[in-house]
């Protein structure tokens, strides 16, 4: 196999790699607060309106994971550039 063939296998594993790395971190947030609304939800006397609560809980639960995603993207894109540049320099 040439270098350059490597190299593209190389970087397909590491992109996969890292959304598994992300999908795993996302879900075990996103279990770790649904138990934990679960015993509030069981404990809590339901005095304040449910869609109050819901709607602070989707932003505590889905708004990390998706920065985090957002920030993983963001960093590969500014790496992409720069490697890129320096590429386009060595030749």
């Amino acid at each position: 196999m040439s270098n350059t063939r490597v190299a593209a296998v190389a970087a397909v594993e590491a992109r996969q790699a890292m959304m598994r790395v992300w999908m795993a971190i996302s879900a075990i947030w996103v279990a770790f607060w649904l138990s934990m609304a679960g015993l509030t939800f069981m404990t809590a006397e339901m005095t304040v309106a449910l869609s109050n609560k819901l709607s602070l809980f989707a932003v505590i639960v889905i708004a990390p994971p998706l920065v985090l995603l957002a920030v993983g993207a963001a960093l590969r894109w500014g790496f992409e550039i720069l490697f890129r540049k320096t590429k386009v320099a060595e030749c």
